[in-house]
C-alpha cells in the first residue's frame, strides 16, 4: 500500500513541474512589462537611478545628524551601517514614488 501512494505522489509531482515552471517564468517576465523611466532633455533615465541618488543624499544627511549627536561612537561597523541606511532609504523612495 505504501508503494502505491508513493508512485501516485511521484506522478502528481511530475505532472505539476511544468505548471510550476510556467508560473515562475510568468512571474519573472511580469517585471519586464513596465519599466518606469523619465525623459530628461530627451534622454530616458530609469527611476532607480534617481532613487539611488536620493538614498545617498538622505544617508549623507542622516550621517551628519548622527555625528552631531555623538551616536557615531557607538556604531560597531559604521561602513556597513551607512551602506545599509543608503540602500534602505533608496528602497523607501522607490516604494513611495515609483510603485
Amino acid at each position: 500500500m505504501n508503494t502505491e501512494s508513493t508512485g501516485r505522489d511521484q506522478r502528481r509531482m511530475t505532472s505539476l513541474r511544468p505548471v510550476a515552471g510556467f508560473s515562475m517564468a510568468a512571474l519573472v517576465l511580469v517585471g519586464c512589462s513596465h519599466a518606469p523611466e523619465y525623459s530628461i532633455f530627451g534622454s530616458f533615465f530609469p527611476a532607480w537611478i534617481f532613487c539611488s541618488a536620493g538614498g545617498l543624499v538622505l544617508a549623507t544627511g542622516a550621517r551628519a545628524l548622527i555625528v552631531r549627536t555623538a551616536i557615531a561612537e557607538y556604531l560597531a561597523a559604521p561602513v556597513l551601517f551607512y551602506l545599509s541606511l543608503a540602500i534602505f532609504l533608496a528602497c523607501m523612495l522607490w516604494l513611495l514614488f515609483c510603485s
